[in-house]
């Protein structure tokens, strides 16, 4: 299994351990720094976290803009993961 696999992996069970330990609740949210692309990070569409599954991870760039959005909803608090990954390049996670 390569990086990026293990990374997404890693995102789907974050999103549900937080959610199981009470750290956020039905509106909270988990991303991680693209590990193939640093101008990129990967987050949920927008779902419970403890609902969280593979196919609900979308792409997106450091302004927000959905990679690949089809007929998903997104957080509206994008914008704020871009931000801190564009001024922070070494946060990995969100």
């Amino acid at each position: 299994m390569n990086e990026h696999d293990q990374e997404i992996r890693r995102l789907v069970s974050a999103n549900r351990i937080l959610a199981q330990e009470n750290v956020v609740d039905a509106f909270g949210h988990v991303s991680i720094r693209d590990p193939r692309n640093t101008d990129h990070y990967i987050l949920s569409r927008s779902r419970s976290p403890e609902l969280v599954e593979f196919s609900d991870l979308m792409e997106f760039t450091l302004d927000g803009e959905a990679i690949d959005q089809k007929d998903r909803i997104v957080y509206g608090e994008r914008m704020i993961h871009g931000a801190i990954y564009e001024s922070r390049p070494e946060i990995n996670a969100v």
